[in-house]
């Protein structure tokens, strides 16, 4: 158990968009990056630290009350996550598309509206998870080619204050801001 650990913490440099975030200054706005998990991985620190309650919840839900063979892969969850680095310190902020969603309008007619999703913010240091805050956010479909073409850049964002220990979260779609989304998590 402490080596699946472990390699889940140093998977966690591998994750893509993780050295960029590092480098990133505080203060400004980071895209989220999307993830699908379902191709099961036993050293991603999205399924193994931040999400493992939520992938097996939906795993149960397929097999058992849909009686779905899922075929040795995840149901359909994804995330938005955004990492950054303070010196020793590693914080995952992201958000997942789960059935504890609360979503947004779904007709044909109606306009993108974001879903408000679980929000989990991971501190880790030294190879230690120290904190693990949760919350709610919003989550918008990430970049896709069948939305008009208004929508197809609607993203959430977040920004480190690390002089005040927060997280800043912001969603936009057609371009305008969604004024609900704007929220500010401490990590004191």
């Amino acid at each position: 158990m402490r080596f699946r650990f472990t390699l889940s913490i140093i998977a966690l440099f591998a994750i893509p968009g993780v050295a960029g975030a590092q480098d990133q200054a505080a203060g400004r706005w980071q895209a989220m990056s999307y993830h699908d998990f379902q191709v099961p991985s036993p050293t991603d620190p999205l399924q193994t630290l931040v999400w493992p309650d939520v992938i097996r919840e939906a795993n149960a839900y397929v097999t058992d009350e849909l009686k779905r063979p899922l075929g040795g892969r995840n149901a359909l969850v994804t995330a938005l996550t955004s990492t950054y680095r303070d010196g020793d310190r590693m914080i995952i902020v992201s958000t997942v598309l789960s059935r504890a969603c609360e979503s947004g309008a779904n007709d044909k007619g109606a306009g993108i509206e974001p879903s408000i999703c679980p929000l989990r913010i991971v501190t880790i240091e030294n190879g230690k998870v120290l904190t693990v805050k949760s919350d709610t956010g919003c989550y918008t479909d990430h970049t896709d080619p069948d939305l008009s073409a208004k929508n197809r850049n609607d993203n959430s964002y977040t920004r480190y204050d690390p002089a005040a220990g927060t997280i800043s979260f912001r969603t936009t779609i057609g371009g305008r801001e969604v004024p609900g989304c704007a929220r500010t998590y401490s990590l004191k």
